[in-house]
């Protein structure tokens, strides 16, 4: 590969990033974000044939560009769990496509005979998929409260369990607010998500925060070293309030949407 096929497959990612972007802010549905790189590099590939050969790299390249972007610049907090699947699917299904459709003809675009079975197939896709969001849409609803809970219920019993020794403040709104941050942080952003950042942000000489809460730390400390520093931060920060069974008030350092999220999950503890 040529440096100018290289750079011309760099710049045709910045369209696709946006593009991507736009779809993650809108939250649009898993489908939308597995399927858009496949349907870009097939436009691209008819197009400009000659990029055809390395065009697979263009959507390899978006997913790293924003991916830093939404953690290291803008520092967004996202479902990552869905992000890391749809990103899966997604550059699946662009080395299917290359491998057995793309780099195997000629021309990628079909001739009229063709067009036509594929035409019907996405008006019955569209049909299928408009009916379908309106069913969905009234069953969310009422859906989303009771699976929110149970997972809140499933992951408490599953770190009280790894984590009760060390969650031992005379303050219970400090131990229940401790495991209301672990669930959210961990939902955010799991382990391994984690473990990538602080390496980027090593690098970057960033700061680097360790274990299940994020501690800020000049050295690596264990998930149960980052519970440990942070009951003691907040129950230090307990003596100098009036009351100190307001969860909100240890919530400083969270946006309001954040802060919102973990009295959700607090409440759903407390309710046991």
């Amino acid at each position: 590969m040529n440096i100018i096929t290289l750079l011309l497959d760099v710049l045709l990612t910045i369209p696709l990033t946006f593009i991507m972007m736009k779809i993650d802010k809108n939250k649009k549905s898993f489908f939308h974000s597995c399927l858009i790189p496949t349907i870009y590099i097939i436009i691209i590939a008819a197009l400009i044939p000659s990029l055809k050969k390395y065009i697979f790299l263009i959507p390899i390249f978006e997913l790293f560009i924003r991916n830093f972007y939404l953690t290291n610049i803008n520092e967004e907090i996202r479902n990552n769990k869905k992000a890391i699947l749809s990103s899966i699917i997604s550059i699946l299904l662009v080395l299917f496509t290359y491998n057995y459709f793309i780099s195997k003809v000629t021309n990628v675009l079909p001739t009229p005979e063709e067009v036509r079975p594929f035409i019907w197939l996405i008006i019955i896709i569209i049909i299928y998929s408009i009916a379908n969001d309106e069913n969905i849409k009234g069953e969310t609803k009422i859906k989303t409260l009771n699976n929110k809970n149970e997972y809140i219920a499933m992951q408490y019993g599953k770190y009280k369990t790894r984590y009760d020794k060390y969650i031992n403040s005379k303050n219970n709104t400090i131990n229940k607010l401790i495991y209301s941050l672990i669930i959210f942080k961990n939902y955010q952003q799991p382990t391994i998500y984690r473990n990538i950042k602080n390496y980027t942000n090593h690098l970057l000489n960033k700061e680097v925060k360790y274990g299940v809460l994020e501690v800020a730390s000049p050295t690596p400390i264990s998930d149960e070293e980052s519970i440990t520093k942070t009951i003691k931060k907040l129950e230090t920060s307990s003596k100098k309030m009036k009351d100190n069974t307001k969860v909100e008030q240890y919530l400083t350092d969270y946006t309001e949407e954040e802060i919102k999220e973990i009295v959700n999950i607090y409440n759903v503890i407390d309710s046991f």
